[in-house]
């Protein structure tokens, strides 16, 4: 009797271990106990979602190299058009007979002339044609210079991502990403949207949308880093988190935690709006599983 006691209570107590083991797998850790990585990863977030969601990466301004791709011979010049903003239309020219200076060298500089539609008082111009109301008269003109000229060939739609910017792949990108938010939220719309894009069902009014980024092979900058100059920004404003505001909500366990948070916008304090942001536990790491913006 004595031994058929013991048995039921030794199993009883295992029972109750039992229990309270399956009880702890599922219990949420404390919001003090993952507090500084979740404002660790909110303050992160906001740099990769300028990348992802906001204004990119800087680019290259599209500039065409016009010495070297777009002249064009009129008589006997090589000659091509400035935009200036202060003095309108610049004409840039040069013989195409070569010519050389007092030293011998020879002279490859373009010269510049002010393109008007009316003459000049007291101004000679070089070349005029009164018919077509061209004149035009020269100038002493320092034309602006680039870091990069883009080619004829590149695609209409990408803009080349500056070298300096710190990104230089595709696979960069998803490496800073992937420090702060889980692969779980990222590998799914989020990669999709960002390096494939998406074309809309053949029922939608919905347009094709095209990756932000794109790898390009070119013959002159080899494979290199493009984004998207079509690309509207999601997130135009880093919201700002108030830490003191947040605490636990269900759903939450183990390995996976809810977060109440107030927020609001830089251009709109007043309004002030809570956000429930959620992580999850991954390679033993907490990541956030949701958007911050």
């Amino acid at each position: 009797m004595k031994k058929r006691a013991l048995i039921l209570i030794l199993v009883l107590v295992m029972l109750i271990s039992s229990s309270m083991t399956l009880g702890g797998c599922s219990k949420a850790p404390e919001y003090y106990e993952i507090e500084a990585r979740f404002r660790e990863l909110v303050e992160a977030s906001y740099d990769v979602n300028k990348i992802l969601f906001g204004e990119g990466l800087p680019t290259y301004e599209r500039v065409y190299d016009r010495t070297v791709s777009s002249y064009e011979i009129y008589d006997s010049y090589y000659y091509y058009e400035i935009d200036d903003e202060q003095l309108g239309k610049i004409l840039a020219y040069r013989s195409i007979t070569p010519k050389k200076d007092e030293n011998g060298k020879l002279i490859t500089e373009f010269s510049y002339a002010q393109v008007t539609k009316a003459p000049i008082d007291g101004k000679t111009a070089i070349y005029s044609d009164d018919s077509k109301k061209i004149y035009c008269y020269g100038i002493d003109y320092e034309e602006k210079q680039y870091d990069f000229y883009y080619s004829e060939d590149d695609p209409q739609n990408y803009d080349y991502v500056r070298i300096d910017s710190g990104y230089l792949s595709v696979s960069e990108i998803k490496s800073a990403a992937e420090k702060v938010y889980s692969k779980n939220y990222l590998e799914g719309a989020v990669y999709v949207a960002l390096f494939t894009g998406a074309s809309a069902s053949e029922d939608s009014s919905l347009s094709s949308l095209s990756a932000r980024y794109i790898e390009y092979d070119s013959e002159d900058m080899g494979v290199a880093l493009m984004q998207s100059n079509t690309y509207s920004p999601l997130v135009k404003e880093t919201r700002v988190f108030d830490f003191s505001t947040a605490k636990m909500v269900k759903p939450s366990n183990k390995k996976l935690v809810s977060i109440d948070v107030d927020t609001y916008l830089p251009s709109a304090p007043e309004q002030r709006v809570t956000v429930t942001v959620t992580l999850i536990l991954q390679d033993g790491q907490w990541f956030l599983d949701s958007g911050t913006y």
